[in-house]
C-alpha cells in the first residue's frame, strides 16, 4: 500500500520496517529499494521512533496512523523526508501530523504535494472516521508554516510561541 503523487511515492512503514529503522535506516531503505538521503536517527528520533512503535504494537490494525509514511521522489528513487500522523485516541475523529524533510529538498514543494495527499487519504478513510487533521509549529519556523498553509490547513491560534493549525474534512 502507498500513496504515488505527481513526484513522490508515500510509503507507510510497517511495524517491523519501523524496528528496522532503528538498528540502520540505511539498510532498511536499500532493503525497500531506495537510496536514502539522510542520515541515521538522532536521539530525539530514535526516541520519536520508539514511541512510534509502542503506538503501533498497541493498534496494529490502524498502524497506518501511527507510522512514519517515507517520501520517496519517483525518478531517483531516494528517501528526502517523512510524514506521519501522531496516532488514534487523542480525540476521536482528529488526528495531529507531523513532517520533516532533509534540508537539500526544502524549498520545492514536495512537502506540501505529500502532506495535500495523505490529508486527502486520512479523510476518505472509511474504517476510522477522520474529521479534522491539525499541526503545530513554532512561530518562528517560518517554512513548515507555508507547507501547512500552501496544503490547506488554517492557522487557528498562537499560544506561548507555538502556532496552531487545522484543517477539517469537507
Amino acid at each position: 500500500m502507498y500513496i504515488e503523487t505527481e513526484r513522490l511515492y508515500l510509503i507507510p512503514l510497517t511495524l517491523d520496517e519501523m524496528k528496522r529503522a532503528l538498528q540502520s535506516k540505511t539498510q532498511l531503505a536499500n532493503d525497500l529499494g531506495f537510496q536514502l538521503f539522510s542520515e541515521e536517527l538522532d536521539e530525539k528520533m530514535t526516541q520519536v521512533y520508539e514511541a512510534k512503535i509502542d503506538k503501533m504494537e498497541k493498534d496494529q490494525e490502524n498502524y497506518l496512523f501511527y507510522t512514519f509514511w517515507q517520501l520517496v521522489l519517483k525518478d531517483e528513487k531516494i528517501i528526502i523526508g517523512e510524514v506521519g500522523f501522531k496516532g488514534l485516541g487523542v480525540e476521536e475523529g482528529q488526528l495531529e501530523v507531523g513532517f520533516g524533510t532533509e534540508e537539500r529538498f526544502r524549498n520545492k514543494g514536495y512537502m506540501t504535494e505529500a502532506l495535500t495527499e495523505l490529508t486527502k487519504w486520512a479523510f476518505f478513510q472509511e474504517k476510522v472516521k477522520i474529521k479534522k487533521i491539525t499541526a503545530l509549529t513554532l512561530s518562528d519556523n517560518i517554512p513548515s508554516q507555508k507547507v501547512l498553509e500552501k496544503a490547506g490547513l488554517l492557522l487557528s491560534h498562537e499560544e506561548s510561541g507555538k502556532l496552531y493549525w487545522h484543517v477539517n474534512k469537507k
